[in-house]
């Protein structure tokens, strides 16, 4: 038996997700959207989101609006408003995502909640002539290759009028080796076991991040790591 292929954590992975791919069963899809929300939940993602909106928007502003880009299930849109309410502001978040299927999947899970609105849209496709208080997008960037994340940072920041607040995982082994084997443990799903580890391999090192903001023309980001193995990148107007 040959020894295994040592994992290079030096440099992005380019494998595909599965969660990238077509036809998913709308079944499947609505399960891993959830488990997704509760890892998102319990790991800090929504901590992480909530972060970098409290440094963008200023003391004495009681309302904003926010483009969340490649929003999934709807859950951390969800989290915006409820953040907001319970600062006694009011927030409107418009999700957008390129798969139908979780934007249905997001419209059911919120229906009738206030100040939620989802789209299938393509990010690149959004007119310049609408923006944003501020464009967020959280577990997006690792699922593009450098030079669409380039194109992607550089529309988002053009959209938005506070800031720029991303949200994504930090490429380590220690977060590669736990997130494989808590899935591996704990789900039966085979896309949260497939794509959880594998994203950490796709994720970012903060030079990274650097170089991505520096080839899209943005200012200096303010990058912060955050629990468990995140990275908070907010970028200024």
């Amino acid at each position: 038996m040959s020894a295994p292929v040592p994992i290079d954590f030096d440099s992005r992975s380019a494998a595909p997700e599965l969660m990238d791919g077509p036809g998913l069963d709308p079944a499947e899809l609505a399960e891993t959207l959830e488990r997704l929300a509760f890892i998102n939940k319990s790991l800090g993602g929504h901590a992480s989101t909530l972060d970098g909106l409290a440094l963008l928007i200023p003391p004495g502003r009681r309302e904003f609006d926010v483009l969340d880009v490649g929003s999934g299930g709807g859950d951390t849109a969800r989290r915006i408003v409820e953040w907001a309410g319970s600062r006694g502001l009011s927030a409107r978040v418009r999700g957008v995502d390129l798969s139908p299927g979780a934007v249905s999947y997001a419209r059911r899970m919120n229906a009738g909640l206030p100040g939620l609105e989802f789209a299938a849209s393509d990010l690149f496709d959004l007119p310049a002539t609408r923006s944003y208080d501020v464009v967020h997008s959280a577990l997006l960037l690792h699922h593009l290759p450098d030079e669409t994340a380039v194109r992607a940072l550089a529309k988002m920041f053009g959209l938005c009028r506070l800031g720029l607040v991303i949200n994504d995982l930090h490429r380590h082994p220690a977060a590669h080796y736990a997130i494989k084997g808590l899935t591996g443990l704990l789900s039966r799903n085979r896309l949260i076991r497939h794509d959880a580890p594998l994203s950490v391999l796709r994720a970012f090192r903060r030079s990274d991040l650097e170089d991505l903001a520096r080839r899209a023309g943005l200012p200096s980001p303010e990058i912060s790591w955050r629990w468990a193995f995140r990275w908070l990148m907010v970028v200024r107007k």
